[in-house]
Formats: structure tokens, C-alpha cells, sequence
């Protein structure tokens, strides 16, 4: 059994490989290994059985946003084995080695999401718990009608976007770090290029618009059958958070199938994710991340739309170098790798759906 990363040659063979998950997964993970630009090959792990790849890992090369400062994390995806090699160490031996391979790259530390949390937890990753937001009544928030609802253009919108998140986001641990090229990357991966839809991969992206400037925005896709806000943000002022509102009024009604009555311009016809045309009784309610944001919970809760909240430890997170982190926070090596860990768990730090891999 040869592990070690993929040659250039072995793309292809690699993509083939992970079709084996679902039908249409090849077509998924290729959007991230063709468009990706920090993609690399020493960075897509695999075991070669002969003539037959049989199983890969793929670090995915990300920056994160902690105590003001940007980290390099490396992300843990596409982990696949077939049937036939698995409980057989052959995606221990890669664990391993995507480890060796992160802190040689420089990654500080590691992010995956799992059910299979003991099996992780052998190579360093803690499960740490996460909350996600119910917003079971966003239809009927109370919100001013001054806002208008309009669909994402990448060429128009997107520096006026890029401002927002820079501004909402960056206030947050954890959030990805993301220049032009990133942002363009992430929204291929979103599906809002005409690509081959898939489940929790096509997106609706809706601007929020007070007057000319757009105040808020929101990118929204269907994940286990529920509407997944992926992400949002909004300007730093009373409008911002106004606008925020009326977005999810206006999503809260979209996915009930209720009238809407928030004002829209442009091309909404991806509003669709937004329920289950075959399955009209599935859900309706809304699914985001609140918790980093108490004033936007507490804003949501006096419009008429109290904030539930779901625990989910299936968020995993690895310190790969303490003592880089060490120089960071001017502590130890044990201090800092325990803050980071705070960080990590703290309900005012948020990595938002967006940025999966």
C-alpha cells in the first residue's frame, strides 16, 4: 500500500474516486480541485493499492481570523475510502500523514466536520460544541417597508459585498479570510456560476437594498432539508440591522410558501431552495448562526421572531503549532494551544457554512 500526495496526473483518477460517495460527488469536489486557487497537489492525499487508488484526504488551505490576527488553517475534506479498504488503517495512515503535511506546510491549525468523532479524536481533533439558530417565525418579523430584496451579481455587487463581510464578519473569531480571489472562488463553489446543482451546493445569494446601497446580504442553500442561511452580514448602523431583518422577513416568508409582501427586484428564481416544491410539508423554518451576534438575536427576538438554538458537536478543531501560536499571544506554548481552544468554543466565534469544504 504506497500513501503519499497525489500527482498532478492523478486528478482525474482521484475525482473518480470520490464519485463513489454519492452519483453526482465527483462533479462537487471538482468545482473546489478546478477552481480553487490555493488547491495543490501535494495538499490531496491518497493511497494507491496497485493499480487503484482506494482512498484520499484533502487538506484544503484556509485563513481564519483569530484575536485579530490571520491563521492559517488547514482544512480537513473529501475523506473517502472504498468499502473494501476500510477498518483497515488506510485511512489512519492518511490522517497521519495529512497531519505531517500541515505543519510542514505551515498551517497552525486544523478544522473538520464529522460524525465519526473517536475516530478523529485519535489523531489530535476535539469536538468542540457549536449552536445553530431556529428561526421558526422570521415570516412574520415586524420590519420597516422602506427595503427592497434583490439578487446578487458578482460584477455589480460584489467589492460593495466584500466591504460588508470585511466589516461584520472580521468582528468575528474564526471567520475565513477572504481577498477577491477567495470571494470569487467561494461563489463558484456555491453553485452561483451555472454549474451542476447539488445538495448544499447551489445557492441562493440575495442582497438587502437601502436605496442605491445594499445594507445587508444573505447566501442561502438547502442542507438536509431545511433552508441553511450559509452566511450574512449587514452595515454597522441601526439601518444595517433593519435591512438584516427585512432579509430574513423576506426569507422566512420564502420558504413557508407564505405571500411576500418584502419589495424585490431582479432574478429570483433560485427562491426555490428555499422550499421543497415535491415535499411541501418539510420544514419551513429557517437555519443560521446567531449566537456570535446578541444584538441581532435581541433585534430578532423584540420584531416578533424569537431565536431557538441546536447544539452540534460535530465541529472539530486541531492545534498544529502551539508554539507558532505561542509567539502570537505572547504566551507558552500550553496557554496559547488552551486560548485557541476558547476561541474555538466561544459563542461570539462563528465559521460560517460559506466556507465548507
Amino acid at each position: 500500500m504506497e500513501v503519499r500526495s497525489a500527482h498532478h496526473s492523478e486528478r482525474d483518477e482521484v475525482l473518480e474516486l470520490l464519485g463513489h460517495w454519492y452519483d453526482d460527488r465527483g462533479e462537487f469536489f471538482a468545482r473546489y480541485n478546478q477552481n480553487d486557487p490555493t488547491f495543490r497537489d501535494e495538499l490531496c492525499l491518497v493511497a494507491r493499492d496497485g493499480g487503484r487508488l482506494v482512498s484520499t484526504v484533502q487538506i484544503f488551505d484556509r485563513a481564519i481570523n483569530l484575536d485579530g490576527q490571520t491563521v492559517p488553517m488547514g482544512g480537513i475534506g473529501s475523506v473517502f475510502t472504498l468499502e473494501k479498504y476500510r477498518h483497515k488503517r488506510v485511512a489512519s495512515a492518511l490522517m497521519r500523514l495529512s497531519v505531517d503535511t500541515m505543519i510542514r506546510e505551515g498551517f497552525e491549525v486544523s478544522l473538520l466536520f464529522a460524525e465519526r468523532l473517536t475516530f478523529y479524536n485519535q489523531f489530535g481533533w476535539r469536538e468542540v460544541d457549536r449552536k445553530f439558530s431556529i428561526l421558526a417565525a422570521a415570516a412574520g418579523l415586524n420590519v420597516p417597508d422602506r427595503f427592497v430584496i434583490d439578487s446578487f451579481e458578482t460584477e455589480r455587487d460584489l467589492a460593495e459585498i466584500a466591504a460588508i463581510h470585511r466589516g461584520y464578519s472580521g468582528r468575528f473569531n474564526v471567520t475565513a479570510v477572504r481577498d477577491e480571489s477567495a470571494w470569487r472562488a467561494n461563489l463558484k463553489f456555491a453553485g452561483n456560476q451555472p454549474l451542476h446543482p447539488g445538495e448544499g451546493s447551489e445557492e441562493y445569494f440575495v442582497v438587502c437594498r437601502d436605496d442605491s446601497r445594499i445594507a445587508a446580504y444573505a447566501r442561502v442553500t438547502r442542507f438536509h432539508g431545511v433552508s441553511m442561511v450559509m452566511e450574512y452580514g449587514y452595515l454597522p448602523d441601526g439601518i444595517g440591522i433593519e435591512a438584516m431583518l427585512a432579509t430574513f422577513k423576506y426569507l422566512g416568508q420564502s420558504a413557508a410558501g407564505a405571500p411576500v409582501t418584502v419589495r424585490r427586484t431582479g432574478d429570483h428564481r433560485r427562491a426555490a431552495l428555499l422550499h421543497s416544491a415535491s415535499k411541501p410539508d418539510d420544514p419551513s423554518v429557517i437555519v443560521t448562526h446567531t449566537a456570535h451576534d446578541p444584538a441581532l438575536e435581541n433585534a430578532l427576538g423584540d420584531a416578533g421572531c424569537p431565536v431557538a438554538h441546536h447544539l452540534d458537536n460535530n465541529y472539530m478543531w486541531r492545534v498544529l503549532a502551539p508554539d507558532k501560536l505561542a509567539r502570537r499571544f505572547a504566551m507558552t506554548p500550553e496557554a496559547a494551544a488552551a486560548h485557541a481552544f476558547k476561541i474555538f468554543a466561544d459563542a461570539r466565534s462563528v465559521f460560517w457554512t460559506a466556507d465548507r469544504f
